[in-house]
């Protein structure tokens, strides 16, 4: 006897009362992970994740001197709650170091070393050619009102705490 084998429900499927916003919430994180998906497998190769990457872009753009995990935390979107970790990750693999603040010996910065330096250097052209592939199928006109739809999702008014702001996009061409 042959079993029917079926997916699994998506969370609209799964929800007993579903709004638009509902809808639109579950399609977003659907689109999220399989977008994050695709750069995972693009940053496996150079042995780091999207969030170490960008731990080292962030300091990377710091320039000498470093963050403190706080500093860093700040400039991170949806940062690795243990950040310090991360960072002892990212010590052992040679791509950051870190050291007392001379000003302040309570705290610790973090800097980018040259290996990591280059290792940055090394992804951005990765990155370059495939975040565009993830959208090349969209007419340029669609993707520009993806882009003012989600900057307008990020203007909810404040009512149950803190939302991030939305980041300035670059004109689709």
């Amino acid at each position: 006897m042959e079993v029917e084998r079926t997916l699994p429900p998506t969370v609209e499927q799964v929800r007993l009362v579903s709004t638009p916003g509902d809808a639109a919430f579950a399609r977003l994180e659907r689109v999220t992970e399989h977008i994050r998906r695709e750069i995972h497998v693009a940053l496996r190769g150079r042995g780091i994740t999207w969030t170490q990457y960008n731990v080292l872009r962030a300091l990377d753009s710091e320039g000498p001197g470093g963050l403190t995990c706080t500093e860093l935390g700040n400039r991170l979107a949806g940062t690795d709650p243990d950040i310090t970790r991360l960072l002892d990750r990212l010590t052992k693999q040679r791509l950051v170091r870190r050291r007392r603040d001379m000003r302040d010996r309570r705290a610790v910065l973090t800097e980018i070393t040259a290996e990591g330096r280059l290792l940055v250097e090394s992804v951005i052209p990765l990155l370059e050619s495939r975040i565009p592939e993830l959208f090349e199928h969209m007419a340029s006109a669609r993707l520009q009102l993806l882009i003012e739809l989600l900057d307008e999702v990020m203007k909810v008014p404040k009512q149950h705490g803190h939302l991030p702001q939305a980041v300035p996009a670059a004109r689709a061409g």
